[in-house]
Parts: structure tokens; sequence; C-alpha cells
């Protein structure tokens, strides 16, 4: 009896050994499927960041600029920059034309085809906004290429932020009145606004006047202008970007030079003239006597 009360708890601990044992593998078991668990949270992790991205993408999608904006935003610009280019045509049997296309790059192509036949071509990256310009001329400039100007077209999606971008451009500025005799001259290229205080070819500094306008008893002048004593003489000096600013009075003369002669034009017909010209390559001559405005003349090249 006693060896029979002996096995007994021997097999008791036997079996409890074996139980836990068993228990621990138990235990153990499911680490095995924790390691899977962590990988499949680490992905799961990473997903958010996915949507993120995504959401991020559609929203840049939605916020993209539209064709019918960027014809505007290439609109307001002109008509900021004063080039004479808006969304009037010529009905007069010229063939002139706008068109809105996206090519295969995405970008969005605004297409201006004026009646002398250049076609200029503004090409408005829908998401950034970035636009670079391009020209071509047949018979001139028979392959398209840049020609230096650009500008975001998110700046000029509406009137009010035209208006705005070129107040912020003409506050920074300087102004100049020019009151001293002599002679002073420039061309009428707003769009070349880019090339003040570039030159040419020859080393010569370019004359570029982007803005231009006659009211009360100012005229005046945005841009680079050369100064002479006389009106024969090589330019003496040539400014940077300066708003000219000359007296003009009851005496002052405006003219008109072209092919036919030289034609001498009312002040209000001259400020018209001016103001539909500011992109023509015109010569814009000034001659100063007494301190104020003796003659100004637009000469066709």
């Amino acid at each position: 009896m006693k060896k029979r009360k002996s096995i007994v708890p021997v097999l008791l601990c036997v079996a409890a050994l074996m139980t836990a044992c068993g228990e621990e593998k138990a235990a153990e078991t499911p680490s095995m499927f924790e390691e899977v668990g962590t990988e499949t949270q680490g992905q799961q992790a990473d997903q958010p960041e996915q949507n993120a991205v995504q959401t991020e993408n559609a929203d840049a999608n939605t916020d993209a600029i539209t064709e019918d904006q960027a014809y505007v935003a290439v609109i307001n610009y002109n008509e900021a920059i004063g080039s004479g280019i808006d969304g009037e045509i010529n009905s007069e049997g010229y063939t002139e034309y706008w068109d809105v296309s996206t090519n295969e790059d995405n970008k969005i192509v605004v297409l201006y085809r004026s009646y002398t036949g250049a076609q200029i071509r503004y090409y408005v990256d829908p998401i950034s906004g970035e636009t670079y310009v391009t020209e071509l001329v047949p018979g001139i400039i028979d392959e398209e290429q840049e020609n230096g100007e650009k500008f975001n077209a998110r700046d000029y999606l509406t009137a009010e932020q035209s208006d705005e971008k070129t107040a912020e451009a003409s506050s920074s500025v300087p102004v100049e009145n020019e009151t001293a005799d002599g002679f002073m001259g420039s061309f009428l290229l707003a769009s070349d606004k880019d090339k003040i205080d570039t030159t040419n070819e020859y080393g010569v500094l370019y004359r570029v006047i982007y803005d231009a306008s006659l009211e009360g008893d100012e005229l005046i002048a945005c841009g680079s202008m050369d100064y002479r004593n006389f009106k024969d003489q090589d330019p003496i000096t040539i400014s940077s970007d300066v708003k000219h600013v000359f007296k003009v009075d009851g005496n002052t003369v405006y003219q008109k030079e072209g092919e036919e002669g030289t034609e001498t034009l009312s002040k209000e017909d001259f400020a018209g003239l001016l103001d539909s010209r500011k992109d023509s390559g015109m010569y814009f001559g000034i001659e100063i006597s007494g301190g104020v405005v003796k003659t100004v003349t637009l000469a066709a090249q």
C-alpha cells in the first residue's frame, strides 16, 4: 500500500509536468503568428501614407487650371503688360483667331494667330501654372522658339489678380521726372520687357518701353530709354527699368511718322495711338525743352 501511495503522487507530478509543458508550448505557438501579425500591421501602417498621397494627387488634379481658365489668364496677362493682344478679334477679313488645346505632355496650349500670320503660343502647366511663350513667324522665324517671356497663369486667373500683379510690379520701379533738355527715345515692345539691361548680338543695350500712357499733363513711359543732347547724336546714356515721367502742356506737338511722312495728331488721338501700339516696335521719341515736352513722335520702323 505504501508503494501505491508513493506511485500516485509521482504520476500526478508527471501529469502536472506534462500539463505544464503542454501549456508552455501552447503559449509559444501564438508567437509564430505574432511575427506575421507584426508584418501585416506594418503594411497597414503604410496604407494611410499611400492614401494621403492619393488624396493629395486627387486634390491637385481637382485644383488644376482648365483650358478656359488658361485662356482667361493669358488675356489678363496681355492686358496687364499692355501688349495690345486681347480677346477682340479683327473681323475685317483677316485670319486672326485664338485656339486652346491640351498637348500630349498635358500642357495647355493657348494659341494666338495674328492677322500678320505670326503665331504666339502660351504653354500653361495646369498644376503649377508656370507658363512660357513661343513665337513662330512664317518667313521670319520658321521654327517655333521660346521668346524668353514667362509668367504664372495663376497670378492672372481674374482681372483683380492681374491688377494687383501690375500694381506690385510698378511699385518696385523707380520714378524719374525727366526735365533735362535734350532728346530721349526707345521702342514700344511690351513683350520684350525681360530684355531690359541685356545686350543684343552687337553688345548694345536693348531699349524697351513696356507701358506708356498720356494723361492730363503727364506723359509716362515705363522701361529703358536713351538720352542724347542732340537728335542725331549717339546715345550718351541708356537707363535701366525706370518709370519716366515727362511734363506736357498746350504747346506740345504730337506726331506720327510713316511711309507717307509726318502727321500731326491731336492729344486725344495720340493717346489712343500710344495705347494701341504698346508692342508694335514703333520708335518713341521725345524732345524736351525748358523742362517740358516740345514734341513727341511715334515712328514706324
